[in-house]
């Protein structure tokens, strides 16, 4: 009897250290949530022409970094690949359409990285003149940089925050993105193109307001007014009134 407990005890141990084995060895090659194993990084040529067929090289390298980073993308076109929601962008999209920028230094726009973003008016004109690429959606509350990769495109954004904050002119910016820039090139990479260095915004959207009509003289118009212009006009007129 004494033997037979003994065995079932040397079995019992056998077991525990085949499961501690196991996951031990199961946390040790575990990939954490949200990213990618080695071979989920490999991007396979028939995945990048599935997407990037035809389109020109400076393209399809976009293409192939933010897929290898981000997997498959959200939505596909022709024209573009879109990834939604990944933290902190709404949007990366990878245009097919080469767009020629000579600034910081001759390269081609095909990437563009959105952020939720509320922009003063009174920024406009300083953003406008640091770098063209940078895009301001006042409604949807979302400004957005274009180039060739997505450490110009977080390096853009956040000197445009800083010009925002009123920690740099729109000439300290132009000279500061020029700089790093090269940096980037000799494959020096800043924090301030790994990440962005502010929060990005949820609810920046700007609906704006409605035209102060003059009701009277719409309704005595003779021109045609179809159901759905006249059903904005009335629920114009009542915001107009509240």
């Amino acid at each position: 009897m004494r033997s037979k407990k003994l065995a079932i005890l040397v079995v019992f141990g056998s077991f525990l250290l085949s499961s501690c084995a196991l996951m031990e060895g199961s946390s040790t090659n575990s990939t954490p949530i949200g990213a990618m194993s080695e071979q989920e990084r490999t991007v396979s040529p028939d995945v990048l022409v599935q997407y990037t067929a035809g389109w020109p090289d400076t393209s399809v390298q976009a293409a192939k970094i933010l897929l290898s980073k981000y997997g498959q993308p959200t939505e596909f076109t022709p024209s573009m690949l879109i990834w939604k929601g990944v933290t902190p962008f709404r949007r990366i999209i990878v245009y097919r359409e080469e767009v020629t920028h000579k600034f910081p230094m001759l390269h081609k726009d095909v990437v563009e990285h959105v952020v939720g973003y509320k922009v003063p008016i009174d920024k406009v004109e300083s953003i406008a003149k640091f770098d063209g690429s940078i895009l301001i959606d006042r409604t949807r509350g979302e400004i957005s940089s274009r180039s060739g990769d997505e450490s110009t495109n977080i390096l853009a954004l956040n000197l445009t925050n800083d010009i925002v904050t009123g920690n740099k002119n729109f000439e300290s910016a132009r000279t500061e993105l020029g700089r790093l820039a090269v940096d980037l090139l000799n494959g020096n990479k800043a924090p301030l193109s790994e990440n962005l260095q502010f929060v990005a915004q949820s609810n920046a959207a700007d609906p704006d307001q409605s035209t102060k009509f003059n009701w009277e003289a719409q309704a005595q118009e003779e021109k045609p007014v179809s159901k759905n212009q006249k059903g904005l006009l009335r629920q114009s007129k009542q915001e107009m009134a509240e």
